[in-house]
This record gives C-alpha cells, sequence and structure tokens, in this order.
C-alpha cells in the first residue's frame, strides 16, 4: 500500500508539471501522463525493494537475537542442572555433573574459565584425606565408603584439570587460572601443562606430587603449603618467580633445570629430617630463610 501510493503521488505530480507546462497540445499531454505513471511506478517499485530489503534485515536481526537467547538459556540451563548434581550424596551423581560440566566447556570456550573455577571450588571443599596418597595406600574398595568415593570423585577432578591445562591434550583451554588456596589434593598431577595464575597457598598435596615440565605465565603461590611426600617440580618454567614462604617439606624436593624469571622466595620454610632439597639451575633460590634439618642435609647452594 505504502509503495502504491508513493507511486501515485509522484506519478500525479509529474503528470500535472508536464501537463499544464505551458500550453501542450493533446497528443503531448497523453505523453506526459504516460511518462508520469511510467516514473512513478518506478519510484513506487525502488521504495517497495528498499522496504522489503529493510524488513528482511529487520527479521534477520530478529531471529539472530531469538537464536543466540535460546543458545544461552540452554547453556544457563546445562551449566545449573550440573551443578545441582555436584551437591548430590550419591558420589556417581556428582560424576556425572562434572562430566556434564567438562562436555559444557569443551563446546562452549567462553564458559571454560568458569568451569575450572568451579572444579577448583569442589577441591577446596572440606575433606578428610587419606593418611598416605592412593598410590602408596592399600587397593580401595570404593563400593560402599562415602569418604573413599569421594576420593575417586576429586581424582577425577584432579584429572580433568590435567586434561585441559595440558598443552600437549586435544583438549586444551587456553589462558586458565586456578585457585587451589587451602585444597587437599591426593597424588596431584599437572605436568606438561600451562597456567597462567595459580595459587596453592596452604594447600595440602597427600602422596607425591609432580609438576614436571609445567609453565606458569604469572607468580604461583605456595605459601605455607604442606608437602607431605616427593615434590618434583623438574623442568617447570616459573616466569614471573614463585613464593614458597613458610611451606612445610616433608620427603626429597626436585627443582632441577627449573627456569624462572622472576625471584623464588623460601623464607621460613621448613625442610624435615631426611627431606633432601636439590636446587634449580637458576640464579634466583633464595633459602637465606629456610629450615633444614639437624642432620646438615643443606643443598650447595642455599646462601642464594
Amino acid at each position: 500500500m505504502t509503495a502504491a501510493a508513493v507511486a501515485a503521488v509522484t506519478a500525479g505530480l509529474l503528470w500535472l508539471f508536464l501537463a499544464w507546462s505551458g500550453e501542450p497540445t493533446a497528443p503531448v499531454r497523453i505523453d506526459a501522463v504516460k511518462t508520469a505513471f511510467g516514473v512513478g511506478a518506478g519510484a513506487g517499485g525502488v521504495f517497495a525493494l528498499w522496504l522489503a530489503t529493510r524488513r528482511q534485515r529487520t527479521l534477520e536481526l530478529q531471529l539472530t537475537e531469538t537464536t543466540r537467547d535460546l543458545e544461552e538459556r540452554r547453556v544457563t540451563e546445562l551449566y545449573t542442572k550440573a551443578v545441582e548434581q555436584l551437591g548430590s550424596d550419591k558420589a556417581p551423581v556428582r560424576l556425572g555433573g562434572l562430566y556434564a560440566l567438562e562436555r559444557l566447556g569443551q563446546d562452549n570456550p567462553k564458559q571454560r574459565q568458569t568451569i575450572v573455577n568451579v572444579w577448583c571450588a569442589y577441591l577446596r571443599m572440606p575433606f578428610k584425606a587419606p593418611v598416605v596418597g592412593l598410590r602408596g595406600s592399600a587397593a580401595l574398595d570404593l563400593a560402599d565408603d562415602p569418604e573413599e568415593s569421594e576420593l575417586l570423585v576429586r581424582l577425577a577432578v584432579q584429572e580433568m584439570l590435567k586434561t585441559h591445562l595440558s598443552h600437549d591434550a586435544g583438549g586444551y583451554w587456553p589462558g586458565m587460572s586456578i585457585d587451589l588456596q587451602r585444597a587437599t589434593l591426593v597424588d596431584f598431577r599437572l605436568s606438561g601443562c600451562t597456567v597462567t595464575a595459580a595459587d596453592f597457598s596452604r594447600a595440602r598435596f597427600i602422596g607425591q606430587l609432580h609438576i614436571r615440565g609445567t609453565r606458569f605465565t604469572r607468580q604461583a603461590g605456595f605459601y605455607g603449603t604442606d608437602f607431605r611426600d616427593i615434590v618434583n617440580f623438574d623442568r617447570s618454567v616459573f616466569e614471573e618467580g614463585a613464593f614458597f614462604s613458610r611451606a612445610h617439606f616433608a620427603a626429597d624436593v626436585r627443582f632441577t633445570r627449573v627456569r624462572s624469571g622472576g625471584r623464588f622466595e623460601f623464607s621460613r620454610a621448613v625442610f624435615d629430617e631426611g627431606a633432601h632439597f636439590e636446587g634449580g639451575d637458576h640464579q634466583e633460590l633464595d633459602l637465606a630463610d629456610a629450615q633444614f634439618p639437624p642432620d646438615g642435609n643443606v643443598p650447595a647452594d642455599a646462601g642464594h
């Protein structure tokens, strides 16, 4: 209707201009009418095309917005359901929620840091750890004991972190930060990974800890961390250094071929009797305030 009105008005005005300019004869008036209606029809067609294009663009924008809203709603619902499963008293349900979060992060890169935060929060929850690490204990029957079932779930979370922080793995999630302050970690493995920010302050490592060949792109925190077994940081890179102030080492500690772009701080760190420190190749290990066992088992570079 709008296009027709434009065409009619345009034709009328042009006809008036052509027909009544001067004193045209009848044939001239007829030609004027034809020209006027031709121009009017063309103008109406152009206007109709513009309206159709605008309407199509509006529909496309609305469809895109609707699709985005539906996708965001779907992601939110999946995330909420998975997190709710983590509160179940049944270990298989909690595992299902963890794997659902993993799938969600694999398909939605924008959600990955949030999902890593949830995993870390789960590991920070109170947990009665075994006396020794899983690899150093007897075989566990996880069928009936809730605590042992929870250990199985936590080991799965640790493995998910390693899988998605490992730069050699197909499921690598770049740019992730981890906050495991006060977490209880059992037989923790983070070798071959790349981590942005990492904070293990006051965490407890039960069983052996292997963080070999891992790159920390920001300063790593191990303030007051309790290392109950062997610690291995061989070939890891700390681009902005690390601090182990007030950390407690109960067994051998290895920092061979470690590289650092910042300071290593060991002030008031405690090495139990029998713990042996093997220093790194860098020049910034600060052990001036470290407390070593009375048997004189002090590393040669302790004066750095």
